[in-house]
């Protein structure tokens, strides 16, 4: 078997079909677009036009507000830590030392009951206020 005698399975591509190619094509003439019109035409977006009136996304209210650079943290419990200490993705073996954005004071609590220590790197709500 030679590269140039290689074939998909018949039926497996379908063939495209040649537009504008004479009216025996059965898309001849106007290719299937119909006649005239901005639809005929090349390179038209009608995305959202509704024929002059005003658009259905604008039409609807905007309410709230996204903030592109917000923060989004990922929540870490006590369990989950337990659990990556058993399975050994984490040496519990010695004091540890975790660094977190925030904790609550139960979980600080439960951390250093245990011989270790909690680092916060964002000022916490409360301590701002006071």
């Amino acid at each position: 078997m030679k590269l140039n005698e290689l074939r998909d399975n018949p039926g497996a591509r379908l063939k495209f079909r040649r537009l504008g190619r004479g009216i025996g094509s059965g898309k001849g003439k106007t290719s299937g677009k119909g006649v005239k019109g901005q639809k005929a035409r090349e390179g038209v977006a009608l995305n959202g036009f509704e024929g002059g009136q005003l658009p259905i996304y604008r039409r609807m209210p905007k309410r709230g507000f996204r903030n592109l650079f917000r923060k989004s943290y990922a929540p870490v419990n006590l369990g989950t830590l337990d659990a990556a200490i058993e399975s050994g993705k984490i040496d519990g073996g010695g004091m540890i030392n975790i660094t977190v954005s925030g904790a609550s004071a139960t979980a600080k609590a439960a951390v250093e009951a245990a011989g270790g220590t909690v680092t916060t790197t964002v000022v916490q709500a409360e301590t701002a206020a006071s």
